[in-house]
């Protein structure tokens, strides 16, 4: 069949062979690959090294130079594995990429070491060494446990397979490998080729080579199977009806009965669900063609290559992949197929032909039903036609049911159309059964998500039965697509919890909640759910990713009050970009709201100059001009005339910033000038009355160069009087030749008591004229003088005093010019002067004066008390329109201001309203029923058309206490908030609990509240403290209402029912942690351990901190990843808040490495029991030196004695010598020795010198061996030589080379009569020993008979070397010979040859050439001799005398 037809698509990937790889090392042992991400090649020539091929970009190799025996790449991260002796060539501090430095065996041992790396981190995870037979001087006895065969079962896990049992090693923690189970008998001496777990870990396969070898263990039966099987392999499926997916597993067989071979494929279920429907066991035949009769099965994806559908088991493709033996496959489950490794070293994919499967399956393999299975499970191509021709047939027959399930499952959704819900809308209903347009959508939201059709139809149901609820638990579930249509349709009366529906989708798909707050931010009316929810949403749950992608899409508008939100995304990247670049970036993008909200948070503790005046540009750009004011009022750090200028360019409507920087720096006559150039006089005249009267003379001076207004100039000096300094600002004007401006002013000083002599000078001759007439008591002519002064635009005419004098000497002397003074002056004391009016009778002129200042109280009464002329009263009431004005007119009422007087009232404002329609006669009717408490006249007046302000009325009722005639007017103009705080006000709380759920204000909603809690109404008050509490601002003030009255109860009750709304955020869940740390110990552990990630931690530690539940402090801590606290929390607080397994796992987690020497104390003192445990976990952190000294100040050295063993294999010097302490007190020869045999880092010389006297024969001896191992080899001599250790003694000397030593010892054996120990050492020290030496010895001490054996050894030897040499001379003489003859032979055949040539003779003359010969170096030569009388007759040509040379006679 051609390929382009085929199911199955062979493509190749790589050649290792074009990435340098040697065709050698493209073996089973040497290649692996545990996914479609990595393949791992080992090498061994020219190097020893390690190649990772990265798929992704395959051309790219790493090698690495490291030797191992096996190398596994993590299937989804750059973690790698390795196992046996692995050494790295270079170091890490010499090569910036290389990965570790690591010496994986140990010396002298054989033992697996297997070692875990995180290639970018380039660290490493993890390390094991596997326990294997020691080799030291005393022998131990251990198991044995070699990895035979090892694989990454899971990203998290590996698979260890030794020869008698299987392990697995987790690459958290600190665990070590765990024993899942013993190897079956079948698999014994088996290669093991493949080891798999399924996906919920609970099954494990373990595969040889051998037929029969698969074993199958159950971890939760812990049991094991052999499988009379080749390969195996789990598999997930899900059975129709079940809710989960079934674990199968699948593996062939390959038999011989009577001569026939059979081969089959089995699937089977393991451990079906109870209750539920199970898969039937399939089994189908697996034919090998006749060239691989003698083939079985090495894998479950390939072999020849066979493709089985696992529900059936039916056999669908068969083909031959690969000319070249595969040896390694790999799942690619990004593309869903397999990759496969041959000898040639070809990456070969095989994935699914999606266009062609089904047509192959339905046509070349004519099976209809696997066609159209296959294309419902896979969502396939190519059965369209059947799919619709089965879904007709199953309508027709009205099942509906299958019907429905086969639409659901069609491929690629051909059935999902308008046409088939239409179809099913069709069919009539029967009574008391489903309608089938249900059974097709419940079967719809069962499978997965409906479309946007199906979305919409489905809830037009539901909003017609009134089921809401139902979508809004479908749109959290993700089961609707959402659409406008479906956004219309229940938009209407329905208003969904948006953060609900978000925390839900959140907790299932982050990514879809990130696209669900998008879509919330783009609806119309703006996002139902505030930005800042949203992202601390995403990033309470770490979730930085999603938050970024959130905010980044949401400020793209770059609005100001997105500020907030930009800042918090600044600080987020802050530490990484620094402040500068943070600062350019939003001034890039001109997001000056960001760069204010930024700035703030480090203005307080920064000193920068660049901050502060940022922060204040930031500041004004965004209209803070408040806190542009308070920065440049408190601030000592910015630069005073950059921010001068800047203020000034920016023209602020408010110039108090520029005035703090100009006042405080020296800047007055500058900010003067911009002041008075900008018309900012009001600022003018604020800076130099209210912020410095002091700089009052310079601001004149500008003003005066400035050209200013004389009349605005004396004004100003005036508003200031005393406080502005005389000499400096009489200075100013003296400069300018102005001084004359000051008359008014220094007259104003001498009025008030001025001693000073310049204000006395020039006010002198005005003061002695108006004191003389006064004096001489001559009014007539002190007015014509006053007029004079004050009336003829004199520099006196704005005189507040004189223009007082005039009018008052007027009142007395002459009343006629006193209204025509009224009328014409305005700087005069009027309420004073109108009181003098009063008291003179003058009524008209007094009421001029009141009318003139505003004073309309007065001004009425003088019409009422006075004049007495009620009509202008009510005249004059009505143009002012005042209240106070209207209650004096009807205190002017006959009656007085008693009940009765309000009767009048009533009767006169009513007579009133008939000839005018006035707001004020309404409303004053209004307030005049009430006063009489006139309820029902109230009801009907306002049910009647009237102009009352009824607002205006109503509060005026609540003000003067009368509640009831308010709460009738709230309760009619529906002013729900003013009704219910008076229906407080009535004590009738229910009532109030009703109007505040209408109001629905917040601040009605807390007036309520409180009241009800004052009154102890604690169930109404709940109701409302629901209605607040889900207002994160205003959480707080309810909760320190209630603690403030001690309810404590009540307001923890409050809290509980808040946790179910639907609204409740972090702040309730949070609040009633904090009450429960305060008044309910109990629950707090309990709460926080069930909504630990819906509370603000840190708020919560606060609590627990103040409270001291250092328990609930500690756990705390760890949900907030702040596991130095916790740790120093759990040492400082171990009463409460210990546990030895929790504070283990948060020690290894601390950043503080001085927590760790902690922790060591901590435990020394209060848990010495356990600190061997707590040490083995840090082993990997701590210095070991540092641990030994803690432990050896603290006396306690021996305690930790297990953990110095563990870490002993470090070599550290301090563990080396504390343990060998501990032996020689512990008299543990076996082990002091085993110590110093395989740890040399510690100060042997001196620990042999400590020993070498001790008072045991076995410490003695150790103290020699030492000495052997430190070279001093007489040392070590002498001291067995004492111990009478003399084995050891002749080792020593053999072993030190010293031919000296060994001959000394010989002597002194002969000195004590040891003719053993004489004739041992002989032997002993054979190589070292000179024959004459000990033969001497021997003769002269009459040991011949000893030292004979020695002799007969020594002499055989001898005799053998000698023999030996004679050989070789003889062999060298056969062949020096055999050299000659050959030699001869040639140059006799070199002489036959010669004779068989003529001899040369002289080439014939060349033209032009003389014929004496060639020239050159022959010319003269003579020609050579003939050779043999032989002549020309020969007809041999004549021969160049550079020819053959001449052949010497013989």
């Amino acid at each position: 069949m051609a390929a382009a037809n085929a199911p199955i698509t062979m493509k190749e990937a790589l050649t290792l062979t074009s990435i340098g790889i040697n065709p050698q090392f493209i073996t089973f042992t040497n290649v692996t690959m545990e996914s479609d991400k990595y393949i791992c090649v080992r090498e061994t020539a020219p190097q020893n090294s390690v190649v990772i091929i990265d798929m992704n970009m395959p051309m790219q190799p790493l090698r690495r130079p490291i030797t191992a025996d096996s190398a596994l790449m993590n299937p989804n991260t750059r973690i790698l594995a390795l196992k046996g002796e692995v050494e790295s060539v270079e170091s890490m501090a010499r090569v910036a990429v290389s990965l570790f430095l690591v010496e994986a065996q140990l010396p002298g041992t054989t033992q697996d070491h297997l070692q875990i790396f995180n290639i970018e981190a380039k660290a490493k995870l993890k390390s094991h060494q596997m326990p294997e037979q020691a080799r030291s001087y005393y022998p131990l006895n251990s198991l044995v446990l070699n990895v035979v065969f090892w694989k990454w079962i899971t990203p998290k896990m590996l698979g260890l397979v030794t020869q008698s049992a299987v392990y697995h090693w987790s690459i958290e923690g600190e665990s070590e490998p765990v024993k899942m189970f013993d190897r079956t008998a079948n698999l014994a001496n088996n290669q093991i080729i493949n080891y798999k777990c399924d996906p919920s870990e609970k099954w494990l396969v373990l595969i040889g080579i051998a037929p029969g070898s698969p074993e199958l263990f159950s971890v939760d039966q812990q049991r094991s199977q052999a499988l009379e099987a080749h390969a195996a392999s789990f598999a997930s499926f899900r059975i129709a009806g079940n809710d989960k997916d079934s674990i199968l597993i699948s593996f062939a067989t390959k038999t011989s009965n009577a001569g026939q071979i059979t081969s089959k494929l089995h699937v089977i279920e393991l451990g079906a669900q109870p209750g539920k429907p199970s898969f039937t066991k399939k089994q189908a035949d697996l034919f090998f063609p006749p060239d691989f009769a003698d083939d079985f099965p090495v894998a479950m994806q390939l072999g020849l290559l066979f493709v089985y559908d696992l529900e059936t088991a039916t056999a669908v493709y068969r083909n031959r992949i690969s000319p070249d033996p595969i040896f390694l496959t790999s799942e690619a489950s990004s593309v869903g197929g397999f990759y496969a490794v041959n000898r040639r070293g070809q990456v070969l994919l095989a994935t699914v032909n999606e266009s062609t499967i089904i047509p192959f399956v339905s046509g070349q393999l004519n099976n209809l039903e696997l066609a159209v299975n296959l294309a419902k499970r896979g969502n396939l191509p190519g059965a369209e036609n059947l799919v619709v021709q089965r879904f007709q047939e199953l309508f027709a027959q009205t099942k509906y049911k299958e019907a429905a399930e086969l639409a659901a499952e069609s491929p690629q959704g051909i059935l999902r159309t308008p046409d088939t819900v239409a179809k099913f809308q069709s069919v009539p209903v029967q009574a008391g059964q489903t309608p089938p347009l249900l059974q097709y959508f419940g079967t719809l939201l069962t499978k997965g998500k409906l479309n946007a059709f199906e979305s919409l139809e489905l809830s037009r149901l539901v909003v017609n039965q009134n089921k809401k609820n139902l979508l809004e638990n479908w749109l959290a579930e993700d089961k609707l697509e959402c659409s406008e249509e479906l956004g219309d349709l229940v938009k209407v009366g329905y208003t969904p919890d948006y953060l609900f529906l978000l925390q839900t989708i959140l907790r299932a798909d982050p990514q879809g909640a990130v696209n669900f707050a998008l879509m919330m931010s783009q609806m119309e009316g703006g996002c139902p759910v505030d930005y800042n929810t949203i992202t601390d949403l995403f990033l309470q749950r770490n979730m930085i990713r999603e938050a970024t992608a959130f905010l980044l899409d949401v400020l793209k508008p770059n609005l100001p009050e997105h500020a907030f939100l930009q800042t918090k995304v600044a600080k987020e990247y802050c530490e990484h970009l620094g402040v500068e670049a943070c600062i350019k970036l939003f001034e890039q993008f001109k997001s000056y709201e960001g760069l204010y909200f930024f700035l703030g948070s480090y203005l307080s503790s920064s000193e920068d100059p660049e901050i502060h005046f940022k922060y204040i540009e930031a500041a004004a750009k965004t209209g803070q001009i408040k806190e542009v004011e308070r920065v440049t009022r408190e601030s000592d750090f910015y630069n005073p005339e950059k921010t001068k200028n800047f203020l000034m360019d920016a023209k602020l409507p408010d110039a108090r910033p520029l005035i703090n920087v100009c006042d405080r720096f020296g800047f007055v006559p500058d900010l003067t000038h911009y002041l008075y150039s900008n018309n900012m006089l009001r600022y003018i005249e604020g800076y130099v009355q209210k912020v410095n009267p002091g700089n009052a003379p310079l601001v004149v001076g500008q003003l005066l160069d400035d050209e200013c207004p004389e009349d605005f100039i004396k004004g100003l000096i005036l508003s200031v009087r005393s406080l502005l300094p005389v000499e400096p600002l009489v200075e100013e004007c003296e400069k300018r030749n102005r001084l004359r401006l000051l008359t008014q002013f220094l007259e104003h000083l001498v009025s008030e008591g001025s001693q000073d002599v310049h204000v006395h000078n020039a006010l002198e001759q005005v003061s002695a004229a108006v004191k003389a007439f006064m004096t001489a008591d001559l009014p007539h002519e002190l007015i014509e003088l006053l007029e004079k002064i004050v009336l003829q635009n004199s520099a006196f005419s704005g005189n507040f005093n004189l223009q007082n004098l005039l009018i008052l000497t007027a009142i007395k002397a002459d009343p006629s010019r006193v209204m025509d003074y009224i009328n014409r002056l305005d700087n005069f004391d009027g309420p004073a002067v109108g009181e003098v009016a009063v008291e003179a009778q003058l009524y008209e002129e007094a009421y001029a004066i009141f009318k003139k200042f505003n004073l309309n109280v007065q001004a009425v009464n003088v019409l009422l008390d006075n004049i007495r002329d009620i009509n202008r009263a009510v005249e004059f009431a009505f143009r002012v329109e005042e209240d106070a004005v209207w209650s004096q007119v009807a205190k002017a009422q006959p009656g007085g201001t008693d009940a009765d007087v309000y009767h009048d009232l009533v009767k006169y404002l009513l007579m009133v309203r008939q000839k005018a329609k006035e707001p004020k006669v309404d409303s004053e009717l209004i307030y005049a029923y009430a006063k009489i408490d006139r309820l029902g006249d109230i009801e009907e007046f306002i049910l009647m058309p009237n102009v009352a302000n009824l607002p205006s009325v109503g509060d005026r009722l609540y003000d003067e206490a009368l509640y009831e005639a308010a709460k009738i007017i709230f309760a009619f103009i529906s002013n729900w908030g003013k009704l219910a705080i008076t229906l407080v006000k009535l004590k009738q709380f229910q009532g109030a609990v009703d109007a505040a759920r209408k109001a629905n204000s917040a601040k009605t909603w807390k007036e309520v509240c409180f009241a009800c809690v004052d009154a102890e109404e604690f169930r109404l008050a709940q109701i409302c403290g629901l209605n607040i509490i889900v207002q994160v601002d205003d959480l707080e003030e309810v909760s320190e209402y209630y603690q403030n009255r001690g309810c404590f109860n009540e307001l923890i009750s409050l809290m509980e029912s808040g946790l179910g709304l639907e609204r409740a955020h972090m702040g309730i869940f949070t609040e009633l942690g904090v009450l429960y740390a305060r008044y309910r110990h109990e629950k707090l552990m309990e709460h926080i351990k069930l909504f630990s990630t819906r509370l603000n931690i840190p708020k919560l530690i606060r609590a627990c901190d103040e409270q001291q539940h250092w328990q609930e402090l500690t756990y705390l801590y760890i949900q907030y990843d702040e596991f130095d606290n916790a740790a120093t929390t759990v040492m400082n607080h171990s009463p409460e808040a210990w546990d030895h397994m929790q504070f283990k796992d948060i020690i290894v987690k601390v950043a503080n490495v001085e927590l760790y020497y902690k922790a060591v104390h901590f435990y020394l003192q209060e848990h010495p029991d356990l600190i061997n445990d707590v040490l083995n976990v840090l082993a990997l952190r701590v210095d070991h030196t540092r641990v030994v000294d803690i432990m050896r100040k603290a006396g306690h050295l021996r305690l930790v004695k297990p953990y110095m063993v563990a870490v002993q294999s470090n070599n550290v010097s301090a563990v080396n010598e504390a343990l060998n302490e501990i032996y020689i007190e512990e008299e543990d020869y076996d082990r002091l020795h085993e110590s110093i045999d395989l740890h040399d880092n510690f100060d042997q010389i001196g620990l042999a010198q400590k020993i070498e006297k001790h008072e045991l024969l076995e410490m003695r001896r150790v103290a020699a061996y030492i000495y052997k191992k430190a070279g001093r080899w007489k040392q070590s001599i002498a001291l067995s030589k004492k111990d009478n250790l003399y084995k050891d003694a002749m080792e020593t000397a053999s072993q030190s080379g010293d031919r000296e030593l060994a001959e000394e010892l010989l002597v002194y054996f002969i000195e004590q009569g040891k003719k053993e120990c004489f004739a041992s050492c002989l032997f002993v020290c054979y190589d070292l020993i000179r024959p004459d030496v000990a033969l001497e010895l021997a003769w002269m001490n009459n040991m011949i008979d000893f030292a004979f054996p020695y002799l007969l050894q020594f002499i055989r030897e001898y005799t053998g070397k000698v023999d030996e040499l004679i050989k070789d001379k003889i062999e060298a003489m056969k062949e020096e010979k055999a050299k000659e003859n050959e030699e001869k032979d040639v140059i006799k055949q070199q002489n036959m040859y010669a004779q068989l040539l003529p001899l040369a003779l002289p080439a014939p003359p060349m033209p032009g050439m003389g014929g004496s010969g060639m020239g050159g170096g022959y010319a003269g030569a003579p020609p050579p001799p003939p050779m043999g009388g032989m002549g020309m007759g020969m007809g041999m040509p004549p021969m160049p005398p550079f020819g053959m040379p001449p052949m010497g006679s013989y």
